[in-house]
């Protein structure tokens, strides 16, 4: 059985609030686009998480499917810096 099909995955619809994206979604090649095509990667489904219950959602699924996890962030920033002792 594919995960698509399992309870787990019709859990994770019923409560997420964000994006599913899957391979057969007229936009999956679009949601996988990443900074450099070398990071690109294909995935089962692509989750775009509106809140922190999406992402408790997505890790819950991703885990009980035993699926991969990347994360991409959504920073305008290019460098992080950090200050100590202040």
């Amino acid at each position: 059985m594919s995960f698509i099909q399992s309870t787990a995955f019709k859990q994770l619809k019923a409560v997420f609030k964000g994006t599913l994206v899957l391979p057969t979604c007229p936009n999956y090649q679009e949601s996988l686009k990443r900074w450099s095509i070398l990071a690109e990667r294909p995935a089962g489904v692509v989750a775009f998480v509106e809140d922190e219950g999406d992402v408790s959602a997505a890790v819950r699924f991703a885990t009980e499917a035993k699926l991969e996890i990347a994360i991409k962030g959504k920073s305008l920033l290019t460098f992080v810096t950090s200050r100590r002792g202040t």
